[in-house]
């Protein structure tokens, strides 16, 4: 019996790279979805009536992250946050905030950082992303 040619003993380094293929495949079909590119914009009207409602599900089961432009128009947060973030802040709605309204065009929410409290008033044009759990909803980005 000839053992030169391709055959049996091949066999794991192939099965080797097939599972190395598969796993791969796997981890783009996991970052895909999650990918800026891939979300929907968080400029139409179907994705800021999915964070109005995704929004009312915030609590400590079901953290919800939000990054909005804070120098954007009718945002409203403190001086000293608008200094720390002059460009983009991204808040996580899950245990350190109280009275969270939900209007047609905004939402307003009483935070807990650092021990002090916050009102912040984001517009849902003001933000950029939008993550419910660990899954990105919308982006602008």
């Amino acid at each position: 019996m000839d053992t030169t040619g391709r055959g049996v003993l091949d066999a794991p380094q192939v099965r080797g790279m097939t599972i190395f293929y598969a796993a791969m495949l796997l981890l783009l079909a996991i970052l895909i979805p999650a990918s800026p590119a891939f979300a929907e914009p968080c400029s139409k009207p179907a994705a800021r009536s999915k964070i109005a409602e995704t929004l009312k599900l915030a609590s400590e089961q079901r953290p919800v992250n939000v990054t909005f432009r804070t120098h954007a128009d009718g945002v409203k947060l403190s001086i000293g946050l608008k200094s720390k973030y002059p460009d983009d802040m991204t808040i996580i709605l899950q245990n350190d905030f109280e009275q969270l309204n939900i209007k047609d065009d905004r939402f307003e929410v009483l935070l807990r950082l650092m021990g002090n409290r916050e009102r912040l008033t984001v517009p849902f044009n003001a933000i950029k992303s939008f993550w419910d759990k660990s899954e990105l909803k919308c982006s602008d980005s």
